[in-house]
C-alpha cells in the first residue's frame, strides 16, 4: 500500500511539473482597419475603425459615419481614444458639406469624444465643430467604397455649454457601403 501511495505522489508531481509551462507574455496588438488617418493636436494617427448607418431608412443617401482611433501619447499607460460621428442627412450624390459660423450654414452635424483615463481631472472631453468642411465621394448606387475627408475646428462642450478654444481635427477615411 505504501508503494502505491509513493508511486501516486511521484506520478502526481511529474504531471504537475509537466503541466506547468511558461507561455510568452501577452502583447496587445490593437486592430487597425487601414481605412484612414486623422490629425489630432498636430499629431497623425491611424484610424482603428470606421462604420456607418443610414439615419433615415426612407433616405438611402443619409449617413452617420462612426470613426475611432487611439490617441495615446508616449508614456500614457491607460486608454486614451478619440471617437466621432459625422451625420449628413442627404448626400445628394456626394460633394462638400459645411458648418460656417459667418453664414450660419450647418449642412451636417458631428460630435467628438476624447476618452482619456490618464487625465486625473476629466476622463471624458466632448467637442462640437464650430467651423468645418466634409468632402464625400459617394459609393456607387449598388454599393462599394465611399471616401470621406474632413477638416474641423472644434470647441469643447462643458455642461451643455460650448466653450471657445479652438482644437483642430482633420483626416480622411473610407467605408464600404452595402446597398
Amino acid at each position: 500500500m505504501k508503494k502505491i501511495y509513493l508511486f501516486s505522489i511521484a506520478l502526481f508531481t511529474v504531471l504537475l511539473i509537466a503541466s506547468c509551462k511558461k507561455s510568452p507574455d501577452y502583447v496587445a496588438n490593437p486592430y487597425k482597419c487601414n481605412c484612414g488617418k486623422f490629425t489630432w493636436q498636430d499629431v497623425s494617427y491611424d484610424m482603428l475603425g470606421t462604420n456607418y448607418i443610414l439615419t433615415d431608412t426612407l433616405e438611402p443617401e443619409s449617413r452617420r459615419y462612426y470613426v475611432t482611433g487611439n490617441v495615446a501619447i508616449e508614456g500614457e499607460t491607460q486608454t486614451h481614444t478619440l471617437s466621432a460621428w459625422i451625420e449628413i442627412p442627404n448626400l445628394d450624390g456626394g460633394g462638400q458639406f459645411r458648418i460656417n459660423p459667418q453664414t450660419g450654414d450647418q449642412e451636417f452635424t458631428a460630435w467628438i469624444d476624447e476618452f482619456n483615463l490618464n487625465d486625473p481631472i476629466d476622463s471624458l472631453r466632448q467637442y462640437v465643430p464650430v467651423n468645418a468642411v466634409v468632402q464625400v465621394s459617394e459609393a456607387p448606387l449598388l454599393g462599394g467604397t465611399e471616401t470621406v475627408a474632413f477638416q474641423m475646428t472644434l470647441n469643447e462642450v462643458i455642461d451643455g455649454t460650448v466653450i471657445p478654444g479652438d482644437v483642430n481635427l482633420a483626416g480622411d477615411f473610407s467605408v464600404y457601403i452595402n446597398q
